[in-house]
């Protein structure tokens, strides 16, 4: 038979080079009507290149081709994905309907393989729930799931249903067993196994997002890599990338790389859906809170709590960083109210801790760093008992134990340097510095708050640099009156837009005083200039 257009789809669909697959599906498609199966290729094309209504509508015509040619294994697979790409785009209703009709067809035509997609399914929307019966459903249906789909030979029902099952068993504390069982999911991704490539994305996002939530840095940054290789190896991808990529700036902030965390975050908001949007938000916020654009920050909360993303701890601590105690504190003590889950309140309770040590709430921030070094248990992770060692440092020394809190946030200090996240480090040896200082130890005091200044100066942390011990420079340095005010607004977070309203100047004479700050002081961006207002206590 002569070579068509819709061989050189499934040749270039085989290769992995989608958008050339796409267009030669499309052509064959106009010229002929695909088979179903093809459809589904066709379909995958435009799910991974982000056509997701096209995908939608290209399942659909698969599904009632294998219905017409009676082959009810292939129609309930094309229902199971319609579900998924439903899901995907914010469409439960419609994922629910196309999960019942899957389960029909399995149970008409005694489908035995199929039943496995069913499963997985039921598994995946149990997983949702918060309540332990219905998570440890979900840990039963994935099981069933991969039981039937392992002999079966369907790698993809069998990996989707190793991660639900992974979830599942870290939700209900078998953080262990939960790693180990995405572990076995990766290894079937890794080895090439997988037959549909929305498998992989799905995969990789899943045991970076577990490992993040769950405090393994150390395993979030190996799939990270790998996941950064497969998305290096396929630029044309448009799904998993937004939020592989929210992970990606996660994992590059605690490793110091401020800027390109930024820019990962900013490119996920641009291609998250939404309703995720607000993990992009969040993150934006974060790094703007650490470097002291506090204008910025606040934006990017308030961006991600209309997106659906709790604001919190962050504009908690933001609200601490402007000086706004009261109000941090009330934001507090309602979050210890509200958090009731281990792995937000893991994320939550050293914030609670170093806003009640900053308020003199002695009691309040010991409690809560006994509750985080309980929760760390007697064999933590390495994320986990840093965190619980920083808060009961920051405790011991609200509650005047200066030795205890020094002996704490030394050894806190070697377990943020042992995991590479050098602000983190940066803030548990100003911390020991002061309570030297407060033992009368001035000598070993300067050597870790030297330490610590020289890497928030690395990092751009200008609050961090602010808050740091020691004399006020007597000099504003070469800077004229009106450069230093300038130089004052642009600290709080103003845009030149927002400085040149509140001195009354054009926004062209604004950008002007800002080129000759940096030329007079020898740097070349805003987080700089914060940093140098901050040192010499300009605000």
């Amino acid at each position: 038979m002569p070579h068509t257009l819709t061989d050189d789809g499934r040749m270039l669909y085989a290769a992995q080079s989608w958008t050339a697959a796409l267009h030669a599906f499309e052509q064959a498609d106009r010229e002929l009507p695909l088979p179903a199966a093809d459809l589904m290729r066709f379909a995958f094309c435009a799910f991974l290149l982000g056509h997701e209504r096209q995908c939608i509508d290209l399942l659909g015509r698969a599904f009632r081709g294998f219905l017409e040619a009676s082959d009810g294994a292939a129609a309930a697979r094309a229902a199971f994905w319609l579900a998924f790409v439903h899901e995907s785009r914010g469409d439960p209703a419609r994922a629910e309907a196309w999960g019942r009709r899957l389960a029909g067809i399995v149970d008409e035509a005694s489908l035995d393989a199929e039943r496995a997609l069913v499963f997985s399914g039921l598994g995946h929307v149990a997983l949702a729930s918060s309540e332990p019966a219905q998570i440890r459903r979900a840990l039963d249906l994935s099981r069933d799931a991969v039981k039937i789909a392992v002999p079966a030979g369907d790698t993809d029902t069998a990996v989707l249903s190793r991660l639900s099952a992974g979830w599942a068993l870290l939700r209900l504390g078998s953080s262990a067993k939960g790693l180990a069982e995405l572990d076995d999911a990766m290894a079937i991704v890794t080895s090439g196994e997988v037959r549909t490539p929305i498998v992989n994305g799905v995969a990789y996002c899943s045991v970076i997002s577990a490992s993040l939530r769950f405090a393994d840095v150390a395993r979030a940054r190996e799939w990270t890599a790998a996941a950064s290789d497969w998305c290096a190896r396929h630029p044309e991808l448009v799904p998993f990338r937004g939020e592989c990529l929210v992970h990606r700036s996660v994992v590059k902030m605690l490793d110091g790389d401020w800027p390109g965390a930024l820019d990962e975050a900013v490119r996920a908001g641009e291609r998250l859906l939404p309703a995720d949007a607000g993990l992009a938000s969040y993150q934006i916020g974060e790094l703007h809170r650490l470097a002291g654009r506090f204008a910025e920050a606040e934006n990017a909360y308030r961006v991600a709590n209309s997106a659906g993303r709790r604001p919190e701890p962050g504009l908690m601590l933001l609200r601490l960083a402007q000086g706004q105690l009261e109000a941090a504190v009330v934001s507090a003590r309602r979050l210890d109210r509200e958090l009731t889950g281990n792995a937000e309140r893991a994320e939550f309770l050293q914030a609670y801790v170093e806003v009640m040590a900053a308020a003199g709430q002695a009691e309040s921030a010991g409690r809560a760093a006994d509750e985080l070094a309980n929760m760390a248990g007697p064999q933590p992770a390495p994320l986990l008992a840093a965190r619980a060692l920083t808060a009961d440092g920051l405790a011991r020394f609200t509650a005047g134990d200066l030795a205890g809190a020094a002996a704490a946030l030394r050894e806190a200090s070697q377990r943020w340097h042992n995991l590479g996240m050098p602000y983190l480090e940066a803030r548990a040896r100003a911390g020991l510095g002061r309570c030297y200082a407060a033992l009368g130890d001035d000598e070993a005091s300067a050597l870790e708050v030297d330490a610590a200044r020289a890497a928030f100066e690395r990092l751009g942390a200008a609050p961090d640099l602010a808050a740091l011990p020691g004399p006020a420079p007597s000099s504003t340095g070469p800077l004229t009156p009106r450069e230093v005010d300038v130089v004052r607004l642009v600290a709080k977070g103003l845009t030149n837009r927002a400085v040149a309203e509140e001195l009354v100047l054009s926004e062209k004479t604004v950008a002007r005083h800002l080129a000759n700050i940096y030329t007079k002081l020898g740097i070349a961006s805003r987080t700089a200039a914060t940093a140098y207002a901050y040192d010499h206590r300009l605000l």
